[in-house]
């Protein structure tokens, strides 16, 4: 079972963020109700603590019915462009603040969700609508990536709660044919490198699948994760300790527990005595993604 993501500690509205502000917490969007469930629980986590309005939405997959009385099923957010529609004939003049909780500069960020801004906003003239920084282009007071602390925050906890002796270390996200989003994962791996140091033996991309798009050797191509755990052996009696460290925001069917991610891992060690592999929490649970968040509505 996932462990519970860390609380959200409460604050007060900042200068930057001013509590006139609404905000929209973006996700790319998910056919899995697990993913439902963490993205509806974050964004009330988020309006508690910043004492601000803050409301989910998915580029993908949302869900523009009505609420149906009882049953407390989970349901889908809202498609982001349905939702800011019924926030500016609402509320024409209030500013309005998209807050991605993307990894990075995927093309649903770069193209789509401007498309979808844009239309929305055509149709209010006072309309104020931002979309902020991806995950991954968030950095703290001393220039570290808040994604890349994050993955090692989730790492580190790994190591501790399995007894782990500088186990070899594999990033694991979804895999793209777009260059900028692999430029990430590698980003993430020379930073955990370095803040883990001699935590480690190493640490490697390898990314759960590879499109049918991109051509292999290309410049967003790294070995998959069931290559990497096929090409690991031992040369002595121990066996190989590993680190699967999962670059993924929410659960859902590649990083839920019964999901393609768990699938590779039961393969790769099947009948293998020699290779013992650790799957990390998912990285949108870890406490550097929640005080991105956190910030970002206003808590100081």
């Amino acid at each position: 079972p996932r462990v519970p993501p860390p609380a959200i500690p409460g604050g007060s509205q900042t200068e930057n963020y001013p509590e006139a502000s609404r905000y929209v917490l973006l996700a790319h969007g998910s056919k899995r109700a697990d993913t439902w469930v963490q993205l509806d629980a974050l964004s009330g986590d988020l309006r508690r603590a910043g004492r601000a309005e803050v409301v989910a939405a998915s580029v993908f997959f949302g869900d523009d019915s009505a609420a149906e009385e009882g049953g407390g099923e989970p349901r889908p957010p809202a498609s982001l462009d349905a939702l800011l529609r019924r926030m500016l004939a609402a509320e024409p003049a209030r500013p309005i603040r998209i807050l991605p909780f993307i990894l990075g500069p995927s093309r649903a960020l770069r193209a789509e969700t401007p498309r979808l801004v844009r239309e929305a906003a055509a149709t209010c003239a006072a309309a104020d609508v931002e979309v902020l920084p991806c995950l991954a282009d968030v950095v703290d007071a001393e220039g570290a990536r808040a994604v890349s602390v994050g993955l090692a925050e989730q790492i580190e906890r790994t190591i501790a709660e399995a007894g782990l002796t500088r186990p070899f270390v594999l990033v694991c996200d979804h895999g793209s044919a777009d260059a900028a989003v692999a430029a990430v994962r590698r980003t993430m791996v020379a930073d955990v490198a370095r803040l883990l140091g001699s935590a480690v033996v190493g640490v490697e991309p390898a990314p759960m699948e590879r499109p049918s798009s991109l051509a292999r050797g290309s410049e967003a191509d790294d070995p998959l994760l069931e290559e990497r755990l096929a090409g690991l052996c031992c040369a002595d009696a121990a066996a190989v300790e590993v680190v699967v460290a999962m670059a993924f925001l929410s659960p859902g069917r590649h990083a839920g527990a019964d999901g393609d991610v768990a699938e590779i891992v039961a393969r790769a060690t099947a009948g293998r005595a020699d290779l013992r592999v650790h799957v990390s929490e998912l990285l949108g649970d870890s406490r550097a993604v929640r005080r991105v968040l956190a910030r970002a509505v206003g808590v100081a």
